[in-house]
């Protein structure tokens, strides 16, 4: 999903803050779970950077998933890679593009980024949380939309219904939509689900068996990229 010539992040972000306001009222102005997380997070910023992200990831448990290494990061070098450091890591673990596909990130990044607006706001600005401005967050869209999940395609794996198969969808779905295997090669996707299996681990999912595992490991193998 690319930005429309008539709407901006920015815009979509504002339209989010309805969403975010409602809780709010309708709870006596009591916030509700998730802000309270990310106002008593930002409090933290008074201590330390370290201090905020480490209460948010905290306070937040299961909702968020435990991060991955900047090293990791597809073009770690790129302008949209050290924007995603530089703005995401003030309340939470570095997400990886891989956590939403191309079509949810647009919404995604509207609502961190009228969080991240609202928080900068709070205490005069004492708790120190930047936004980007407009050129950043079409960098960042443009960044995580071209190394977004690419949902698989069921109709084309007919072999999705059977017990590696359902093994895979039930056990990746738990966390993002059923990724096409075809954005990995054969050599990649061992580490790859020996990453995600530490992250369902961190966010309480239901971690498969080893042999399970491995037939969907299998699965993925089969169906994987050709060798870069």
């Amino acid at each position: 999903m690319q930005i429309g010539k008539g709407a901006s992040i920015l815009a979509l972000g504002a339209a989010v803050a309805t969403g975010l306001a409602a809780p709010i009222a309708a709870s006596a102005g009591e916030p509700a779970a998730g802000e309270r997380a990310i106002v008593a997070g930002g409090m933290g910023m008074m201590g330390g950077m370290g201090m905020h992200r480490n209460m948010m990831q905290g306070m937040m448990g299961g909702a968020l998933p435990p991060g991955i290494d900047p090293a990791h990061l597809p073009e770690p070098d790129s302008s949209g890679a050290h924007l995603l450091q530089q703005f995401c890591m003030q309340c939470h673990n570095l997400p990886g593009p891989g956590l939403h596909t191309a079509s949810e990130w647009p919404q995604v990044l509207g609502r961190m980024n009228m969080r991240m607006r609202m928080m900068g706001g709070m205490m005069g600005g004492m708790m120190g949380v930047a936004a980007p401005d407009q050129v950043q967050l079409e960098i960042l869209l443009g960044y995580l939309q071209r190394h977004a999940q690419k949902p698989i395609d069921a109709a084309a794996y007919p072999d999705l219904d059977t017990p590696p198969g359902r093994a895979f969808g039930t056990t990746c779905m738990q966390c993002h939509a059923l990724p096409d295997p075809r954005q990995h090669t054969a050599q990649e996707w061992p580490s790859v689900v020996a990453r995600m299996r530490d992250h369902m681990t961190a966010m309480g999912k239901i971690n498969p068996d080893e042999t399970t595992t491995n037939e969907i490991v299998d699965f993925l193998q089969r169906h994987s990229a050709a060798q870069k």
